[in-house]
């Protein structure tokens, strides 16, 4: 029957585009007109044509039309026929349905075998899942006794229910005249069957408990062993898109209660509904095997069609999951950056990106709901077909006395216990494809293999160490999400034990990656990084952090908690055991801190809520550099540790590092840009756009030198130090004095209308940003000469600036 049509609609179209292409073409003359001649061409070669057409969807039987137009002529013209000369209306009209075998058939073993792989990736997600909750497997094996008890009850009482009936009917009845029922009394029997009952509720309610509490423990293993695994990812795996924290957060709460449900509620449901349809099904063979037989004609669809359904909302249930996710990232990131949201008066953007998310939820959420609309009607509508079926079976078979009114009665209550019992399979079946569509995304988290092993390599400490010397060794490196980008390529510098070194470098050329290294938050491509001689690959990454190194970033990230807490964060708990109270109060004096805190109405022991909200950056900078030096660490490393504080402050600190330095106690490593910072470290490292570490030396050497790289690069932020230190050059030689500072000193004839916070407040201005060496020098000879001309003009009064110290 296919043939004929297909030609026939294929010479119709023909001349339906023939006719309409070529009208216009005719022209007059002997023979035929150049239309009819096209159209006769046209005939012919469609004919030759669509007989290759025929031909294939001939060995194609059974293929749908749908599939057929998912391969378009144009991609497979050539390995059918050349059809350069067709016009193009029958090329369009060629071009539906053409298909190769060959593909047809690897594209069907393709799905075939991706069916195979996703129905053993899911059985293998569920089973992984049942055995997380092993230990409590004597509770689970007391839910099903539960639930075989809470079965037998609502199964027997359709037996009574029938057998009642036909008591009725036919007036069986003892001498007494009482009603028996299975050759007891009625009364008897009802009277056992209120125990029965009361047994059946108590076991269902138990059932209901039990896998409540076993669903509570599988969602807090989840989520533990989840958890367990997040905090132990190296940076790799949050630099990737597909880890945002809103999307972590969602798999952490949403994913893992939707798996605990799959397993604790719908597995032992599947399991009660096996039972019911087990005995119904006896039941029901037991009462008629005819009305069986038509009853289990609706079974094998129901089955396949809960199969496909079950994959399809596998599918959908996962998008579902990530349009969720993609929303609890949306709501995170712009409740955490609401501040910067509000200032930026970004709130209308925010909520069209949130909108957005939401929108993705809802169309997701519409298809899985029109998905299992087109189930569920189906399945009602062969439940139903199979239904009434049985019904009018059985009214007939009464008529015929074949069965009686009570075992028809009993066999559609047997037959409803049935088939809810197998649509509740269906409907469990669904639910576990959910769960292991969700449970697939919580053990990819869990899975996930770091490159940097926490545990691998000498647990070694401070005093395994000869010595503090760090030294990049031919390193090259570049990040795991831009591979081709370079950051360090056969980097090598050398920093000496226990000194202070300033790492310089234009923006993205790797200062903060030092740290990163350092730190062992990625693997080098190559080369080796050592301390103390010792590759920090041969030691392991939990000793390395605890122990050796200590990092104070430039945003310091302060937990939810007291200041205290805080700390003695990254302290062991034997540390803690040892520790004092004057040990803390020392760290904080270090970083400058115990002034402010003491200050608190509660000390140590002030709340400072989540991130350290309470306390203004400098405060939170300087409990991080407490942080870090009640480690006391080998190496020490300030990412822009200082950029927060003021002056005073900032001054304090480096005298306390420097003399931990002078100590031979510590290696500290600075991360820079500021001249002020830089001018403080014995050593500078500049590193150069190429990665690589162009010079090496001391502050003075290298900043003294106008063609260096460090001068180059701080040349634009010291111009303007410069003319200050010029002009004030030039005040100092138009006084004819020797001494850099006589300009600065107040004339002994003016010495009335001294007025000191108006000269203090000129020494800073001229001397804040001077190198290091020449502001000692400096502060020193301004502190001489106006001590000397105070104490000349104003003998009652003498004044010495100290905090220029």
């Amino acid at each position: 029957m296919l043939l004929p049509v297909i030609r026939r609609s294929c010479l119709k179209s023909a001349f339906n585009f023939g006719s309409s292409s070529f009208a216009c073409r005719s022209t007059s003359g002997a023979g035929l007109s150049p239309f009819k001649l096209k159209m006769n061409l046209d005939n012919d070669r469609m004919f030759s044509t669509s007989s290759i057409i025929l031909q294939s969807i001939q060995k194609e039987e059974g293929i749908q039309a749908e599939k057929l137009k998912k391969y378009p002529i144009s991609n497979k013209r050539k390995e059918y026929a050349d059809e350069a000369f067709l016009s193009t209306p029958l090329r369009k009209l060629l071009g539906i349905s053409r298909i190769k075998k060959d593909e047809l058939i690897e594209e069907e073993k393709q799905k075939e075998s991706q069916d195979r792989k996703s129905f053993k990736e899911n059985m293998k997600t569920i089973f992984r899942i049942i055995k997380l909750g092993r230990r409590d497997l004597r509770l689970f094996l007391y839910a099903l006794a539960f639930i075989l008890c809470a079965v037998l009850y609502p199964t027997a009482s359709v037996k009574l229910v029938g057998s009642s009936i036909d008591a009725i009917n036919q007036n069986i009845k003892d001498e007494e005249g009482n009603l028996l029922i299975w050759g007891y009394k009625a009364q008897t029997v009802f009277a056992v069957m209120v125990p029965f009952m009361c047994v059946s509720a108590v076991c269902f309610w138990a059932r209901i408990w039990v896998l409540k509490v076993l669903g509570e423990r599988l969602v807090a293993r989840l989520r533990l062993r989840a958890m367990k695994q997040l905090v132990r990812h190296d940076s790799k795996f949050y630099d990737s898109e597909k880890h945002k924290v809103g999307d972590l957060i969602s798999r952490l709460s949403s994913d893992a209660y939707v798996v605990s449900r799959s397993i604790t509620s719908n597995l032992p449901d599947g399991l009660k509904n096996v039972l019911f349809g087990i005995i119904s099904a006896y039941m029901m063979f037991s009462i008629n095997p005819l009305l069986f037989g038509v009853m289990l004609c609706i079974s094998p669809p129901i089955t396949f069609g809960s199969v496909w359904y079950g994959e399809k909302i596998r599918g959908l249930s996962t998008k579902l999951q990530n349009a969720s996710a993609g929303l609890t990232k949306a709501a995170e990131e712009t409740l955490s950056s609401v501040k910067l949201i509000q200032a930026f008066t970004g709130e209308q953007k925010e909520l069209a990106k949130y909108s957005n998310e939401l929108r993705n939820v809802v169309n997701v959420a519409k298809t899985e709901a029109l998905a299992q609309s087109n189930y569920s009607v189906s399945i009602y509508s062969l439940y139903h077909t199979g239904y009434l079926s049985c019904i009018a079976l059985g009214v007939y078979l009464i008529l015929q006395g074949q069965m009686t009114t009570g075992d028809v009665v009993a066999f559609t209550m047997y037959s409803e216990f049935f088939n809810s019992a197998l649509y509740s399979l269906t409907t469990t079946y669904i639910e576990l494809m959910k769960g292991s569509g969700a449970g697939v995304k919580l053990f990819d988290l869990i899975d996930y293999k770091n490159d940097v092993e926490n545990i691998k390599g000498e647990k070694l400490t401070k005093a395994g160490l000869p010595n503090s010397e760090v030294e990049f060794k031919n390193v090259t490196f570049s990040y795991p999400t831009r591979k081709n980008h370079k950051i360090f390529d056969d980097c090598s510098f050398t920093i000496p034990a226990a000194s202070s070194t300033c790492i310089v470098a234009p923006s993205g050329a790797g200062k903060s990656t030092v740290a990163s290294l350092l730190l062992r938050s990625y693997n080098l491509q190559s080369g080796e990084i050592l301390i103390g001689g010792k590759d920090i690959k041969d030691i392991q990454t939990r000793e390395l952090r605890r122990n050796i190194i200590g990092i104070v970033q430039q945003e310091p990230v302060l937990l939810s908690g007291t200041i205290l807490e805080n700390i003695i964060y990254g302290l062991t708990p034997l540390q803690i055991n040892n520790l004092t109270m004057k040990d803390v109060i020392n760290a904080a004096k270090q970083a400058n801190c115990h002034g402010f805190i003491s200050n608190f109405p509660d000390g140590y022991d002030t709340i400072i809520g989540a991130r350290g909200a309470s306390l203004s950056g400098g405060q939170k900078q300087r409990v991080a550099i407490a942080r870090a030096l009640i480690k006391k660490p080998l190496v020490l490393i300030l990412d822009e540790a200082t950029s927060a504080l003021d002056s005073k402050s900032e001054s304090l600190i480096n005298e306390t590092l420097k003399e931990l330095t002078s100590q031979g106690k510590i290696t500290i490593i600075s991360i820079a840009h500021r001249l002020s910072t830089i001018s403080k470290s014995e050593n500078v490292v500049v590193l150069g756009k190429r990665g690589k570490a162009v010079e090496c030396g001391t502050f003075v050497e290298l900043y003294s030198n106008p063609k260096s790289e460090l001068s180059k690069l701080l040349d634009s932020t010291t111009s303007n130090m410069r003319k200050n230190v010029e002009g004030h050059s030039e005040e100092v030689s138009s006084t004819k004095s020797d001494s850099p500072t006589e300009a600065l000193s107040p004339s002994p004839d003016n010495a009335p209308a001294f007025n000191e916070d108006d000269e203090l407040n000129r020494v800073r201005s001229i001397i804040e940003d001077l190198p290091f060496e020449l502001r000692q020098q400096l502060i020193q000879q301004i502190t001489e000469q106006i001590e000397s001309d105070r104490k000349a003009a104003v003998k009652e009064v003498q004044v010495i600036p100290d905090n220029l110290s």
